[in-house]
């Protein structure tokens, strides 16, 4: 199992708002910015996978296109290769937060210079592995899966996957269960930013008291 001071992970769930008074949304996407080629991309591909297991658990209907639901809205995980680089990065995140007015975006493992990627002077949610010093404002810090929880995302993943998945793909599995309870309550709305804000840190308390 990869440990996590190796890997220096760091998980960052960034909501980068620059959306309309009344924004509805019926889908959004979540920007997964990881290592998809190169030497680490089993990384980014444990890290999307994980979450793509928790997109499927619930909320699914007849004719979906979508990656599958999270807080019962459709989402669409959009891999973007972090070996792109920063300026490339940059681009994609305000080509795709422009498109929807809004930005959710997972930074993965050993990625912390993309943090220069999130366009300046937009709010962030931001959300950190275990045990690592934060590098930007408004930040949580994820729990790890209880050991019930392991097992069931285990059985989950393993018939998704047809393997067992690594500390990665948990951690992926449990940003993207925080973001289904924080964005369940709005209802597809995300006009509120500091509501929203709120909303993810009663879902880290729900989710530490599980």
């Amino acid at each position: 199992m990869l440990r996590l001071n190796r890997l220096r992970m760091l998980l960052v769930v960034g909501l980068l708002m620059g959306a309309p008074a009344l924004l509805w949304a019926h889908s959004f996407d979540i920007a997964v910015i990881a290592p998809f080629s190169g030497p680490a991309a089993t990384l980014g591909s444990s890290l999307w996978q994980g979450m793509r297991v928790a997109t499927r658990e619930a909320d699914g209907h007849p004719q979906e296109t979508s990656d599958g639901h999270l807080g019962a809205v459709d989402s669409n995980l959009r891999r973007i290769d972090s070996q792109a680089g920063v300026v490339q990065v940059a681009q994609q995140l305000r080509a795709l937060g422009e498109s929807q007015g809004f930005l959710i975006a997972v930074l993965g493992p050993d990625q912390t210079p993309m943090l220069e990627a999130l366009p300046e002077g937009v709010p962030a949610v931001v959300l950190l592995a275990a045990n690592e010093d934060a590098p930007a404002p408004n930040h949580f810090t994820p729990p790890a899966l209880s050991a019930a929880s392991r097992l069931a995302f285990g059985d989950a993943y393993s018939q998704f996957y047809g393997s067992a998945p690594d500390t990665v793909a948990q951690r992926g599995y449990a940003i993207a269960r925080l973001i289904d309870i924080a964005v369940r309550p709005t209802d597809g709305h995300f006009s509120n930013k500091a509501l929203l804000q709120q909303q993810f840190a009663d879902a880290l308390l729900l989710q530490r008291q599980q």
